[in-house]
């Protein structure tokens, strides 16, 4: 008995991280690992619109140990961070209210590129959740929500370090919404894929599992997190997985049927953008997806 338990006493404390893109279905996860009292949420330190001031720009890449940065970060787990004062940071500092929270679970898709940094630095467990490139597409056209690629040019560390054999899609002029979704797609995973054949520890879940399986799914998570998988958190899995629908002008829905949304692109893209994604996220796409899962 002693065996079993000693993994979850020896993660009681240990920082989370969920990362992978935007709209891979991060904040949903995050909440649904935050159920037990023991856990603390804290919402993408990283964005530069709400989340810790010393971040002005988007999608950082911190490589080195540089206290501008992990001090703030150091503070922020600590819950003493220097947050933009929004309802985000409200939710954030909330968190000090009850004293049984102790170990912080940060979901931060916006951190993706410093995910090996922050795992390094700060002894993170961390989650990295894939989504369908056409279904990456498809949520990004529905919130109308572009990408200005110079977050990533204007970062010669990252271009250097990782980015540069993708610098000519990079810079490609007049990108359709499709081409852009597809070459920011890669982008990111390009490296997250580079940082899990790395780091033999971290979590890889795909969107379309967990949206298919949550039960299973989060159980499996809470297994390797070290968390506790109680009925009342299985029942509350089941309410924000089977009981609402996605609305079009919403970024984010937790009560929702998870199955729908893992199959919603469907009958929502043509074949030519789905060529389009799939010539462009090619090798990368094929290692996590197969040739059905491209509705062909």
């Amino acid at each position: 008995m002693r065996l079993k338990m000693f993994p979850k006493m020896r993660k009681i404390n240990k920082p989370i991280l969920i990362t992978g893109s935007h709209r891979s279905g991060s904040t949903w996860v995050g909440k649904m690992l935050s159920l037990p009292v023991s856990v603390r949420y804290v919402s993408e330190p990283f964005n530069p619109g709400y989340g810790l001031k010393i971040f002005k720009s988007w999608f950082k890449y911190i490589k080195d140990d540089d206290s501008r940065y992990s001090l703030p970060i150091s503070r922020a787990l600590k819950f003493r961070g220097n947050y933009h004062l929004t309802l985000p940071a409200l939710k954030y500092f909330a968190n000090n209210l009850c004293p049984l929270k102790k170990r912080p679970l940060v979901k931060d898709p916006i951190a993706c590129f410093s995910s090996a940094w922050l795992a390094q630095k700060f002894d993170m467990d961390v989650v990295v959740l894939f989504r369908h490139p056409v279904a990456f597409y498809i949520s990004l056209k529905r919130m109308d929500w572009h990408f200005d690629f110079k977050n990533l040019t204007n970062q010669p560390d990252l271009m250097i370090d990782y980015l540069h054999p993708l610098e000519d899609l990079i810079k490609k002029e007049n990108k359709s919404f499709a081409q852009e979704a597809a070459i920011l797609w890669l982008c990111i995973y390009h490296v997250l894929d580079i940082y899990i054949t790395q780091n033999s520890d971290w979590i890889v879940k795909r969107h379309e599992d967990i949206s298919n399986d949550p039960v299973g799914e989060f159980e499996d998570l809470y297994d390797k997190l070290g968390l506790e998988f109680t009925g009342r958190i299985e029942k509350k899995i089941k309410k924000h997985s089977s009981g609402g629908k996605e609305k079009s002008d919403k970024a984010l829905n937790l009560n929702r049927v998870s199955t729908n949304i893992s199959k919603e692109w469907t009958n929502k893209v043509s074949q030519e953008e789905i060529d389009i994604i799939k010539n462009i996220t090619g090798d990368l796409a094929d290692k996590y997806y197969k040739k059905e899962d491209w509705n062909e």
